[in-house]
């Protein structure tokens, strides 16, 4: 037997010892919350749109991609800036260990190759725990009977990940981590097209015309890379930003439908609801808190 293996310890630079509560809202244009202080940590991120936290007397603007930390027992607030309704990730946990230090007051860009750690936070808990939809006042975790083995543990590994690497990314502006967000050229490329019409009309002949490749070609790429159709990924981005305008509530249902580019608002309707299983108008009342 061979004696000479030498075990390395892992050196943990970070490590969260437990999570308290995971939120992803979907505002409304006019939310704002009374302020809290708690002895853990708190991530505020803005997936979509825009908020306005408050910390340290101060206001800040996050806009999309951007994400605030605040240290414990730091009073802070959150609200809307009554135009846009955000969508906004919220995570708070404890870790006690002295590299979190560089977050303290933390007001930072998340690049992109890091986002899939929010995303693959916010799927696990939404199969481990039952998450209140727009709830400010959730605050225990509660666990669901049925949920998938390991499911704490990824949303802890997840979340130490973007830690680490958001520490890395400050240390080395030349990042290595691969990108996992639409690696593949052609893909990025039709949802960088696919992102430009929101608000027009563009086919997937269109796509493969400006791209001059092949309608065969380009979907089974983009649904390799996507797990979507180009029709269904173009469908999720018009139904997310009805959602934001809907919630915005400067515009009918009607206008929505017209602007989006749907053939009719019963149209939009249909789809709206195959999507959400909500109606546009059930889903207006549910945002409100």
């Amino acid at each position: 037997m061979n004696s000479n293996y030498i075990k390395q310890k892992i050196d943990c630079i970070i490590n969260v010892s437990s999570i308290v509560t995971i939120h992803y809202f979907e505002f409304d244009r006019n939310f704002k919350s009374a302020g809290e202080r708690h002895d853990f940590w708190e991530i505020v991120y803005v997936d979509r749109g825009e908020a306005v936290i408050t910390a340290k007397n101060h206001d800040v603007t996050l806009r999309q991609g951007e994400a605030y930390f605040h240290k414990p027992n730091e009073f802070h607030a959150l609200g809307t800036n009554g135009k846009v309704a955000p969508n906004v990730f919220i995570i708070t946990f404890v870790c006690k260990s002295p590299d979190m230090d560089f977050f303290k007051n933390k007001h930072l860009v998340i690049p992109t190759p890091l986002r899939n750690h929010i995303s693959s936070i916010v799927s696990e808990a939404e199969n481990a725990y039952f998450l209140e939809k727009n709830n400010p006042n959730l605050t225990e975790l509660k666990q669901k009977p049925n949920a998938p083995s390991g499911g704490e543990q990824l949303i802890k590994l997840n979340l130490e990940m973007l830690l680490i690497r958001l520490l890395r990314f400050d240390k080395n502006a030349k990042q290595t981590t691969p990108r996992r967000e639409f690696t593949d050229s052609i893909t990025a490329m039709v949802a960088s097209l696919l992102h430009n019409n929101i608000y027009g009309k563009i086919t997937v002949d269109d796509v493969c015309r400006k791209m001059n490749f092949s309608r065969t070609y380009v979907s089974a790429k983009f649904k390799e890379n996507s797990s979507m159709t180009i029709n269904e990924y173009m469908t999720k981005l018009k139904i997310d930003e009805a959602k934001i305008l809907i919630r915005q509530e400067q515009h009918s249902i009607s206008e929505i439908s017209e602007m989006l580019c749907f053939d009719n608002p019963h149209y939009f309707s249909r789809v709206f609801k195959k999507v959400t299983n909500m109606s546009p108008k059930e889903y207006k009342d549910s945002v409100k808190i």
